[in-house]
């Protein structure tokens, strides 16, 4: 099953595309700033889905999380895709 992560999943364009990928059966790593939204998103998205908790200013953060993505590829596999989703307005 293709892995792909996602940054920015609690709203909008990360949001959607992370629930067309679980849709589609890919397994999606989605990173949000808190558990409430890790687990509101992990109920609407289903078992396709695994929240990362960060905030993309937080590289200690993001270093930990990350380890839950690497863990979980097998032999030579590597993620399929990866989108830079998360930001602020300026």
């Amino acid at each position: 099953m293709k892995k792909v992560v996602i940054t920015g999943v609690s709203t909008g364009i990360g949001y959607s595309s992370a629930k067309i990928l679980c849709n589609a059966g890919y397994i999606v790593f989605g990173s949000v700033r808190n558990e409430k939204d890790a687990k509101r998103i992990s109920l609407e998205l289903g078992d396709n889905f695994h929240a990362l908790i960060f905030d993309v200013r937080n590289s200690d953060q993001i270093r930990e999380e990350s380890k839950k993505v690497k863990n979980s590829l097998k032999n030579d596999e590597c993620i399929a895709g990866l989108v830079n989703n998360s930001g602020i307005a300026l």
